[in-house]
């Protein structure tokens, strides 16, 4: 059983996965609150799933970037309960999640997540049998995101009210419908079980949190 933990950004989001299946997956706006929130979500969603902690094999993190004290706070755990039950921990970004809930398209995504001060993180893939992240993660505003943006292109993720205005004025951007925004760690869980079958870094002193500045 594989526990994935996601607490990058103001909205936090865990899940199980069995191997072949989502067996329970809990996503919650956890807003200043990750600290007094996961450790309760995660034992409930264990319970619910009639699972124990004996019963894990191995976890997935998201690793950021995002806010400082959210992403620490879902790694450190992560760590935690990896160490002491000696399993091994996988960790993922957060743009990767939120492409992986994509379908197939031949335009370009922009994938964002929540930055704080007004800032969005975003980076930008393309289709190729899966989304393939074309450069690196770049910090920005608002404004200055929506004018380098050119159509056609899907933009998805973490959009703010300022976000949406300024995106509708733009010719040939989609912004999907609200489910497929949602950073959900039903994809991290199965990009965390991909990651560990092809062999990636599972030991988890070796898990670093990654902070945009």
């Amino acid at each position: 059983m594989l526990l994935a933990i996601d607490t990058a950004t103001f909205r936090a989001s865990i899940a199980l996965h069995d191997g072949a299946a989502i067996v329970g997956e809990c996503t919650w706006e956890a807003a200043n609150r990750h600290t007094v929130t996961l450790m309760q979500r995660i034992e409930s969603l264990m319970t619910s799933a009639g699972l124990r902690a004996a019963d894990l094999r191995s976890l997935a993190v998201c690793i950021g970037p995002g806010s400082y004290t959210g992403v620490r706070i879902g790694v450190a755990l992560a760590q935690g309960l990896a160490l002491s039950l000696g399993l091994p921990l996988v960790g993922i970004e957060t743009t990767e999640i939120v492409a992986a809930a994509q379908p197939a398209d031949e335009r370009p995504l922009y994938a964002l997540f929540s930055a704080g001060r007004q800032r969005i993180g975003y980076a930008r893939y393309r289709w190729d049998e899966g989304w393939r992240r074309e450069g690196e993660i770049t910090l920005a505003g608002w404004p200055d995101f929506a004018a380098a943006l050119e159509g056609p292109a899907i933009v998805v993720g973490e959009i703010d009210a300022q976000g949406r205005e300024l995106l509708r004025g733009l010719e040939a951007v989609e912004i999907p419908p609200a489910p497929r925004h949602l950073r959900r760690a039903s994809y991290l869980a199965e990009l965390g079980r991909t990651a560990l079958q092809a062999g990636a870094e599972s030991r988890p002193e070796m898990i670093r949190p990654r902070y945009l500045h």
